[in-house]
């Protein structure tokens, strides 16, 4: 009597079955067209503009923001989950480079003068501009 499990080909398929199912658990996310469609809003508090910026697989929503000129501003760079290629966001224009946590990652700029700022992932494939008036 022969077993189904003695057959070399059947472990090999059982492997790569395995592999997909892993890959699949590691970066599943339900919630990846629930991020995109969420719009971010500028909010005012304690004297700063804030805005709220999402990191998803597509890069950054929205990747171009208005400003006003003159007002402290915070940057929230959102980041909902661990698995994606965006680990830090930087910007020669502004002078800042952070490194990127799960969930809220504030940074703080002072009173910004008119004109536009560009910003991109630390590996320089996702961009995006601060447009100040």
């Amino acid at each position: 009597m022969t077993t189904v499990f003695k057959s070399s080909t059947t472990w090999m398929i059982a492997g790569i079955l395995l592999i997909c199912g892993l890959f699949f658990a590691f970066f599943y996310n339900p919630n990846h067209n629930e991020a995109k469609a969420e719009s971010s809003v500028i909010t005012q508090q304690d004297g700063y503009q804030i805005i709220h910026i999402e990191i998803t697989n597509d890069g950054f929503q929205p990747s171009n923001i208005e400003l006003r000129a003159g007002v402290p501003t915070k940057l929230n760079f959102i980041k909902r989950n661990s698995f994606n290629c965006i680990t830090s966001v930087e910007s020669k224009d502004l002078d800042f480079n952070q490194y990127l946590n799960k969930g809220d990652n504030l940074i703080t700029l002072e009173e910004l003068a008119p004109g536009t700022y560009k910003y991109s992932c630390g590996m320089l494939m996702y961009h995006g501009t601060i447009a100040v008036k």
